[in-house]
Parts: C-alpha cells; structure tokens; sequence
C-alpha cells in the first residue's frame, strides 16, 4: 500500500510537470482554448487511470491472488486520451513555434505516463495499442518518423515496456511465492499427519506391551507350559491385538472392556473396520462407541462380529450368533443421534 501510494505521487508530480510545461512557452503569446482542453484531457486521464477502483484480479487459483485489474472501459477511454493529444497540442500549436520544439511536444512524454499507468494496472494490450497509436500520432503531427524519436516517443515507449516487465515479474513472484506457502502448508499438514501416526502407533505399542507384556514374559519363564487359565489369557491378549490392527476406529476403554469381558465368559468377538468411520467428526465416534460398549456388555451370544457399515444413515453392525449357527441379535448403530 505505501508502494502504491509513493508511484500515484511520483505521477502526479509528473502530471504536473507535464501541465506546466504546456502553459509556460518560451515565446510570450496567449494560450490558445484547445491548448487548456489537451491540459484537461491529459490531467483527467491521468486523475481517472490513478483513482478508478479495480476490478477483480486475472488469476483467480491462487489463494491470494494479489491487486486486481483496471477496469477495461477505463482503460480503453484513458489510453484513447493519450492517442488524441498530439492532434490536440499541435492543433493548439501557434505558428510561429517551430514543429518539434521542445515545449511543443510535451505531449509525448505525457502520453507516456498515461500509458504507463494503464499498464502497471494490468492492462498491457490497451498500453501496448495506445503507444502505438501515440507513436503513429506523433510522426503524423511532427510530419517524420526521425523527427518523432528524436522528440522522445522512444523514451515513452521503454517506459510502457519497463511497465509491462514489471507488472510480469512481479505477478510471477507473486504466485511462486503462493506456490510456496501452499507447499510450506502442506508440507506442515503432512509432518502432523505423519507425528500423529508416529504418537498412535506409540500408544499402541504400549498398549500391547501393558496386554500382553506379562503374559508374554510367563511364557518364557515357563518354556511355554501354561496353566489352562493362562492360555486362556494368552488367548484373550492375542485377540485384543488383533482388535488394535482391525477395528481402530471403534475402540475406546469402554469398548475394550466390554469386549475383554465377553471373550472372558466365553463368547468370541471379532471387529472389523474397513474405514467406513474416516469421515465421522469425533463426538459422533463417541456415541458410536458408547452404543457399541453397552451393546457389548448386554449381549450373551457365543460368537459376536462387529463391522463398519457401508450402508447410508450406518456406522456400525453388531451381529449375535448362536451355537447352532442362528442369528440371535441383529442392532444398526446410526451414524448420526436419533
């Protein structure tokens, strides 16, 4: 903002600069009225390309997609502006001023700030049309193309092609610099990812040392003669690992209780999640769980499986089944509460 604010004074001196050497000549005569109108079209030119509000920026994928374009009938009236000066000021010229004296060709170098401005606010084909056309309004006038360069419309040029250079480069740096914060984002999102992995897979290891560790070490001390009750233990600490790899998503202490007690009076249970909880926000996998643990704690069947639900409106399914194979409970956890 304060970048913008030093270049609108910068051009506004010049502005100014440009309309005082219209007005004071050399040679004492009085202003001509068509002389004050080419000073008019020439400061109200440079007052609209400075102060009309832009329109929305040309690349819209970024994220911030940076100071936005003038608006093209602005940009079309004001480089029309610049075109009309030579005709305005050498129409306005008394004859006996040389053609192609100094303070006689003033409008170049003001075309040329016009047409700058209409290129830094983005809009370069209007630029790039409106120096042309100021270039072949100027040899017209000044009846030579040397005589033209040799009054500075390669000057006014280079700065519309300094304009254009800028703007380019600058909107470059712009989206790599966004590239990169998208990147750095990114990059950010996936080392999190990556140490809450590294922070479950920990709790899980723990898990599974606290579960099955003391059993595990009762095996070796033993060479692997184990009472009835602790294979029965091995037994239970081996499903409850199982769970931790297969059914993530629906364990909680509540559920791991609840299991451990049923598969501790005898029933077998198997969990299976295939991802179908991934997209449930944290409080619904609570009430899920919930369900589930008292579900558990209620059943009686010998053999229960648990799985995630592809169905629409279902998380889960608990399945009870009996010792001749039939079905004795049947219950759909909603994925949303009731």
């Amino acid at each position: 903002m304060r970048l913008r604010v030093a270049l609108s004074l910068l051009t506004s001196v010049l502005a100014v600069y440009f309309a005082t050497r219209a007005l004071i000549h050399p040679v004492p005569h009085e202003t001509q009225p068509l002389l004050l109108v080419a000073v008019i079209v020439f400061l109200a030119a440079v007052a609209l390309a400075l102060l009309v509000p832009s329109g929305p920026p040309r690349d819209t994928t970024i994220s911030t997609p940076g100071p936005g374009r003038m608006p093209r009938w602005s940009a079309i009236l004001v480089s029309a502006a610049a075109v009309s000066l030579p005709f305005l000021v050498t129409a306005a010229t008394i004859p006996e001023e040389p053609l192609g004296a100094p303070h006689t060709t003033w409008f170049i170098g003001a075309g040329g700030v016009v047409l700058t401005i209409v290129c830094a606010r983005r809009r370069p084909l209007c630029a790039a049309i409106g120096t042309l056309g100021l270039a072949i309004g100027t040899m017209i006038v000044l009846q030579s193309v040397e005589m033209a360069f040799v009054a500075g419309i390669l000057g006014s040029m280079l700065w519309v092609l300094v304009a254009w250079l800028v703007v380019l480069f600058t909107d470059r740096a712009h989206r790599d610099t966004d590239r990169l914060a998208v990147i750095q984002h990114e990059s950010a999102a996936w080392r999190a990812a990556q140490e809450s992995r590294r922070r479950e897979r920990r709790s899980r290891v723990q898990l599974a040392i606290a579960e099955a560790g003391p059993i595990l070490m009762r095996a070796i001390e033993t060479e692997g003669r184990l009472e009835p009750e602790e294979r029965e233990e091995a037994l239970v600490a081996e499903a409850t690992l199982r769970d931790e790899l297969r059914g993530a998503k629906l364990l909680d202490d509540a559920v791991r209780g609840a299991i451990r007690e049923r598969r501790r009076a005898g029933s077998t249970v198997t969990l299976l999640d295939e991802g179908d909880l991934d997209d449930l926000a944290e409080g619904e996998l609570t009430r899920v769980r919930g369900e589930l643990a008292e579900l558990l704690r209620e059943a009686r069947s010998p053999q229960i499986i648990v799985r995630t639900a592809r169905l629409p409106g279902v998380a889960a399914t608990v399945v009870g089944r009996g010792a001749g194979d039939e079905v004795e409970l049947w219950h759909e956890i909603p994925r949303a509460a009731a």
